[in-house]
């Protein structure tokens, strides 16, 4: 029933505070909308604004008519989008030729300004599938296991041909530094010439690894002896992989069968294996455009590590940006839209062991105008550019990046008691869930507990924000007092009738309670140790 109540008011907060538009842009099949809302949602709840756009939007469900949404929204709304999921394979949502890029080019150029990413599912089962491991990839890695947090795997398919093998491992290796730098603990460098095959790709998968990356001659699937690398066969459940295959065609947006749909795909809804993104080439070409494709490959990674753009769209926008700026020999446009991305655009990648966050804020305030001030720290160190959004029903929604103190101030008016979401995310950091109550002055907030007592207590202690007192039935319906340390009464308040044997529990705000040594009274009993308040 909670579960229920809190999809209802995540939806109406949805549909109420999207008026002025969204960073994150879903379009789908009416028939996938609810198994991507939990996508939309948590989106949301963490501070990037999304919207569904059911196809039914649209009249005649054409590319056209899509694209004309996109670029209304980009060019009008107040808040345009900045990442674009398209949630269909090619047979359920329209695209145009080999490339998504015609639904993110914004000024008519061929080049696209928006982080636009893709996933294929044909079914409503696929797309909860793809939506479940995403969500969990971001929201709740893994760590049960984190070493896959520091592994990367990289494969060539050796040709003795054109292009030279030293382009491939050319690549490889600057990869390799990339790892080595950011002291990966394993990196398992595989190739046809060295014996390897498909059952160390495939074992490597499964013992967790956070980057695959494919170097040499393919299309469709990946070649001999890599070339039964059986997606649906893994057994690497939540440790899910981010796939770069420089390579021919690789991705379908018709054709479930190849190997990019494949892995995105393999599991189910209970059952997660495969990978989490795979960014790879949607066009078959001559072989000279193996040398091209190396550019990008490096690109991404160059983004990733040494650029800090660590939002898997925005890397993928960047490799193809760096081609493009580039041109190197036979290069042409074609080299540049072959590129596609399958996954949300927006996932926040793992570079490093996800670390935790320390946040701090005032987690009872009253519904009054008021400054909430949130400090986030990880390991004691400040974290500069964490992303903080607070939001309550359809009321608030507000959000911001911390300084480089660690620190974001919001200015908030509750409209009424209930409670705001508290949501903190950072680069390579797990991400912060808390709530906010908004409670009236005096007795904030009553429970009570199912024991019996004749003790009045109060915790935590020392306290920040709040104190809670348990109140046995023998003393309720008093006064509860708190004095400083020269007698002063600093606050009082009504404890609860005597309406049962039972323990009541009450919080008790702090709020304008500056730091020191207090004592706190109900009715004749004084607690005997002193209550601390720090800040």
């Amino acid at each position: 029933m909670k579960r229920l109540v809190f999809i209802i008011l995540t939806l109406l907060c949805v549909s109420g505070i999207l008026a002025d538009g969204a960073k994150y842009l879903i379009i789908a099949p009416d028939s996938f909308v609810q198994a991507l809302q939990p996508l939309a949602d948590w989106k949301t709840k963490k501070g990037v604004l999304a919207k569904i756009v059911p196809l039914s939007a649209f009249a005649g469900n054409t590319a056209s008519q899509i694209k004309n949404y996109i670029l209304n929204a980009y060019n009008n709304w107040t808040i345009r989008p900045e990442y674009i999921l398209l949630a269909g394979h090619g047979t359920v949502l329209p695209y145009s030729g080999n490339s998504d890029d015609y639904f993110a080019d914004m000024t008519g150029n061929y080049q696209i300004e928006l982080s636009i990413g893709r996933i294929p599912c044909a079914t409503v089962s696929q797309c909860q599938n793809i939506i479940a491991k995403t969500i969990s990839y971001e929201r709740t890695p893994y760590i049960d296991d984190s070493t896959w947090f520091r592994k990367g795997t990289t494969i060539v398919k050796e040709t003795g041909g054109n292009p030279p093998d030293s382009a491939f491992w050319g690549d490889i290796r600057y990869i390799h530094n990339f790892w080595r730098h950011d002291y990966y603990m394993q990196i398992d460098s595989f190739s046809r010439l060295r014996g390897n095959n498909s059952i160390d790709v495939m074992n490597a998968i499964s013992n967790g690894r956070i980057f695959i990356v494919y170097r040499g001659e393919a299309i469709y699937n990946w070649w001999l002896p890599f070339d039964l690398v059986i997606p649906e066969s893994l057994n690497n459940g939540y440790k899910l992989p981010v796939i770069v295959s420089g390579s021919d065609q690789m991705m379908s947006m018709n054709d479930n069968t190849y190997l990019g749909n494949k892995f995105l795909n393999a599991g189910s809804f209970t059952n997660s294996k495969g990978a989490v993104g795979f960014f790879s080439t949607t066009v078959g070409g001559v072989t000279i455009d193996e040398v091209i494709r190396g550019e990008v490959v490096k690109g991404f990674f160059k983004a990733i590590i040494e650029e800090n753009t660590y939002k898997m769209g925005d890397a993928a926008k960047r490799a193809k940006f760096i081609i493009d700026s580039i041109q190197p020999p036979f290069y042409t446009t074609t080299r540049y839209h072959e590129w596609q991305l399958f996954g949300d655009p927006e996932l926040n990648l793992w570079t490093a062991v996800p670390k935790p966050l320390s946040v701090t804020y005032d987690s009872v305030i009253n519904p009054t105008p008021s400054n909430v001030t949130v400090t986030v720290m990880t390991n004691g160190i400040p974290v500069r550019n964490a992303l903080v959004c607070l939001m309550q029903d359809t009321t608030i929604y507000q959000y911001g990046n911390t300084d480089s103190n660690g620190i974001k101030v919001f200015s908030i008016s509750p409209q009424d008691t209930g409670i705001i979401s508290i949501t903190v995310t950072a680069r390579n950091c797990h991400p912060f869930e808390g709530v906010i109550r908004v409670l009236p002055e005096g007795i904030e907030e009553l429970s009570t507990l199912n024991v019996t007592s004749t003790m009045f207590e109060i915790y935590p202690n020392p306290a920040k924000s709040f104190f809670i007192a348990r109140i046995p039935s023998s003393i309720k319906n008093q006064m509860l007092k708190m004095f400083d340390t020269s007698g002063k009464l600093v606050k009082e308040i009504d404890t609860p009738s005597a309406h049962n044997d039972k323990i009541a529990e009450i919080i008790v705000s702090l709020k304008g309670i500056k730091p020191g040594v207090y004592f706190v009274k109900v009715g004749d009993e004084m607690v005997k140790e002193k209550l601390v308040v720090t800040r």
